[in-house]
């Protein structure tokens, strides 16, 4: 344990310049600047490639990579981790591992061996509030990446912490971001939070407001996705609404309309106000992107999706699926078989994993 002070980079490492050559190497393309000045379109003999006119990093991203790279270039000579994944890319974590940054989540290292001399990167979710107290006692310098749209979201959460609302938070209950989010509804004694996966499950809590729900079927279903020593009986009276940014705009607005219903369908709306509040702190950059998408399916005679994500964020190929039936899909990365299968004319409409 340290009793100094730690060091936090919140606004940059006075490095950009140094390392603009190498991220421009490693994440610039000269070929999609190309497609993309010619109306997003690449055409090779018989192959027309569209891109999506919303396509790559997000602004928050892009400055989480530049801070790790930034990190690693002023603190040579000193130990260099990240907490985790710093966003979920593969390409880019294989990237930073190369560099010589260590990911605290890898199996040989251990938070608890850090120090003063130690310098430690916080990824563009975030960390939880009990995460970041640690490495603060344990001295280390904070490299703190956390986006901009997921410390808006944090303010709103303190505030209905603060104000005895509880946080319904639209998310991912195992996500990196989602449990950093709770984490902060937990300052306080009074804070408590419920994470709702989707409408469904948004439904459910809706039902239990306007009574009409069975108190042991919720706490089974959301028993770990609740705040410890959560009522619904007391913890639904008050209400205010959050997201992970990384979950779809248009269905988190939709979830907290949902609940807009539900508190008025049982308070009245003389008395709403008092008991339901929501956010005003929505990222468009997950919409914008999926809109471009969609847009392009609209718009040009299109055989074959190629979505690139990790094979677990399953999101966006089943929104075109649904939007778009007949039109194969391929997953990223290097799986040669796979991709050879759906090229070679597996049925289409089946995702291809």
């Amino acid at each position: 344990m340290s009793n100094t002070r730690p060091l936090i980079f919140r606004k940059g490492l006075d490095m950009k310049e140094a390392v603009a050559g190498e991220l421009a190497a490693a994440y610039h393309s000269k070929l999609v600047d190309q497609v993309r000045t010619s109306d997003f379109r690449h055409v090779a003999g018989r192959l027309t490639v569209h891109l999506a006119r919303e396509f790559g990093f997000c602004y928050g991203v892009d400055r989480a990579v530049d801070y790790a790279y930034q990190a690693r270039a002023r603190f040579r000579g000193q130990r260099v981790f990240l907490t985790g994944e710093i966003i979920h890319n593969p390409h880019v974590n294989d990237r930073l591992r190369a560099a010589g940054i260590r990911f605290l989540t890898d199996s040989v290292e251990r938070t608890h061996r850090l120090g003063p001399d130690d310098v430690v990167i916080l990824p563009a979710f975030g960390v939880t509030v009990e995460e970041m107290l640690r490495l603060t006692a344990q001295g280390c310098t904070l490299v703190d990446t956390t986006c901009g749209s997921v410390l808006n979201v944090w303010k709103n959460v303190v505030r209905y912490a603060q104000d005895g609302y509880t946080a319904i938070i639209h998310g991912k209950v195992r996500h990196e971001e989602t449990r950093a989010t709770a984490s902060q509804a937990l300052k306080f004694p009074q804070g408590r939070y419920l994470i709702v996966l989707d409408r469904d499950e948004a439904a459910i809590v809706c039902d239990y407001i306007e009574h009409r729900g069975d108190r042991g079927t919720f706490l089974a279903r959301f028993g770990d996705a609740v705040s410890p020593g959560f009522d619904p009986d007391t913890d639904l009276i008050r209400i205010g609404c959050a997201n992970q940014t990384t979950m779809l705009m248009s269905e988190s607005l939709e979830i907290g309309e949902m609940f807009g219903r539900a508190m008025r369908a049982r308070y009245g709306e003389a008395h709403t106000a008092e008991h339901f509040r929501t956010f005003d702190t929505i990222c468009s950059a997950t919409q914008d992107r999926q809109d471009a998408v969609l847009a392009l399916l609209r718009e040009k005679p299109v055989d074959l999706v190629i979505v690139i994500s990790r094979a677990y964020l399953r999101r966006a190929r089943a929104d075109i699926s649904h939007r778009r039936s007949g039109v194969p899909r391929l997953p990223d990365r290097n799986q040669a078989p796979a991709n050879r299968r759906a090229i070679n004319g597996e049925r289409p409409g089946n995702a291809v994993e």
